[in-house]
């Protein structure tokens, strides 16, 4: 059992440091960043909250994942 937990903590360090890094390289231009974790902006009249830790970001009701400035391009 001591093999899973070690496993366990060594996956939480490897997602731990992705967030750090998805985090430090987020483009902070012409965001409302409310808390380290949480940026918005409106596009189109509509809120886009974003999570750039997590590469997650919702628009319309609609979750999802990926580069957020790629999907501001495609409803721009």
């Amino acid at each position: 059992m001591s093999d899973v937990s070690d496993d366990f903590k060594a996956l939480q360090e490897i997602n731990n440091e992705i967030k750090k890094s998805n985090l430090e390289n987020a483009n902070r231009d012409g965001w409302t960043i409310h808390t380290k974790y949480h940026w918005s902006r409106i596009i189109k009249g509509k809120q886009l909250n974003y999570w750039p830790s997590k590469n997650k970001f919702q628009y319309d009701g609609i979750v999802m994942r990926g580069d957020v400035l790629e999907f501001i391009k495609t409803i721009g």
